[in-house]
């Protein structure tokens, strides 16, 4: 069954809206503060083990079409801890010498690596790849845990983590293509705000971003005070969300956009906003409103629409070769 098959991202899904049921889509828009149950996570304390510095690359699946998921460790110098992250190799990979674009996909609240693998986008991706739907590209999945893919008030720096991390570490480790243009960033709800942030801050490492469903809050009253101190006030937090980091700075005239929610979505009205503000700014984009709710269905059900995105996004890859081999 479907809600067996997508295991913490369906947890995700449904935690989120039964924390915002009870709220309205215009007090959230307005600032009013909903008690999420995103709160039931500790912030600050991953929950892998540890690999004690040793390399470890373990094959997870390889698919139909000849895609190779592989699991691999990570010591993150930036947060001083051991982890790993999931990377999904298209077909041609082992055979040929050429480079390839990369997309890195972020988890939400209650998920891990393992989400948009159980939500299915790595086989549908393995398909499209088979049936010439899309070009090849790399998929990474990093584990953030629920730290908002943000570097803290006052505390860890999960956003440099991905960057200086994890990107470093798989552009040395596979043939990646080196640039902005031939990196895509993308999430699900807390993953998908933390795509834009980190996007939107790191201009010369991503030229991408997606954002779907993202849960973005349009006010910092909006966290629970137990989340509160990952962003510190108000005042750090606007220059980390992009809901005012669209306002603040003119990076998003750089990148290719998208953002996408569900019709009865609870985080609707504050996604709109963002959708507004951008269009106020004649920023370019793209902008969907789909059907379905905040819950892992939606993201199913919208698979290949994210992965079309994406590989229309990246230019040709003869060009990226070109480009990667001239740099």
């Amino acid at each position: 069954m479907m809600i067996r098959r997508v295991g913490t991202a369906l947890a995700a899904g449904l935690l989120l809206v039964a924390s915002l049921g009870h709220a309205s889509g215009s007090a959230l828009a307005a600032g009013a503060s909903a008690p999420l149950a995103e709160t039931a996570q500790t912030a600050s304390a991953p929950s892998w083990p540890s690999t004690d510095g040793i390399r470890q690359r373990n094959v997870l699946n390889t698919y139909a079409g000849g895609s190779t998921v592989v699991e691999d460790t990570l010591y993150a110098r930036t947060l001083d801890i051991h982890t790993s992250y999931r990377v999904m190799l298209p077909p041609d990979y082992d055979a040929s010498s050429r480079r390839y674009p990369t997309l890195y996909l972020l988890h939400g609240v209650a998920g891990d690596s393992s989400e948009w693998q159980s939500i299915g986008i790595l086989e549908a991706a393995d398909r499209m790849i088979r049936t010439g739907e899309i070009d090849p590209f790399i998929i990474v999945l990093p584990n953030g845990g629920a730290n908002y893919w943000v570097n803290h008030y006052s505390g860890p720096r999960w956003a440099d983590y991905v960057v200086n991390d994890v990107v470093t570490q798989v552009d040395r480790d596979y043939r990646t293509v080196n640039s902005p243009q031939g990196r895509a960033i993308g999430g699900l709800s807390m993953g998908g705000e933390g795509a834009l942030r980190l996007a939107l801050t790191n201009p010369r490492t991503f030229g991408i971003a997606a954002a779907h469903s993202p849960s973005l809050r349009t006010a910092f009253s909006q966290f629970a005070p137990e989340l509160q101190p990952i962003f510190g006030d108000e005042e750090y937090w606007r220059t980390v969300t992009p809901l005012w980091q669209v306002v603040d700075s003119n990076t998003a005239y750089r990148l290719t956009l998208a953002i996408d929610v569900g019709e009865d979505d609870p985080w609707r009205p504050n996604v709109e906003l963002l959708h507004e503000r951008m269009l106020s700014r004649g920023i370019p984009h793209r902008f969907d409103v789909l059907p379905g709710e905040h819950a892992a269905e939606y993201w199913i059900e919208n698979v290949d629409r994210y992965l079309a995105f994406y590989g229309s996004a990246f230019p040709p890859t003869a060009s990226l070769n070109v480009a990667a081999d001239a740099s």
